[in-house]
C-alpha cells in the first residue's frame, strides 16, 4: 500500500450508496473516467477492506459526483489533496 493510502471515507461511501450503483456499474464508469484499479480493488475500497491513494480516490469521487449530479442530486463524495 502507498504511504498516502487511505480508507474510504464515509461521504464517500454515502455517494455511492445514494446514486445505487452496483461496483460493476461504477467500476465501468470509473474506468472511462481514466483510472485503472481492478473491479475487485474498488470493491474492496468501497467496503472498506483497502485503502487508496488521493488520485485513484478523486477519480471514484468524480465518478459518484456525476452520477448524483445525472441523478438531480448535488455532489457529496469529496475530492482529496495529493500527498507528495
Amino acid at each position: 500500500m502507498c504511504a498516502a493510502a487511505r480508507p474510504i471515507c464515509p461521504l464517500t461511501v454515502c455517494a455511492w450508496r445514494l446514486g445505487s450503483l452496483a461496483p460493476a456499474d461504477l467500476w465501468g464508469k470509473y474506468l472511462i473516467l481514466g483510472d485503472t484499479a481492478h473491479r475487485d480493488g474498488l470493491t474492496d475500497y468501497l467496503t472498506g477492506t483497502a485503502a487508496w491513494p488521493a488520485g485513484e480516490h478523486n477519480i471514484l469521487a468524480h465518478t459518484l459526483n456525476e452520477h448524483l449530479w445525472d441523478l438531480g442530486l448535488p455532489e457529496l463524495a469529496p475530492m482529496r489533496r495529493p500527498v507528495g
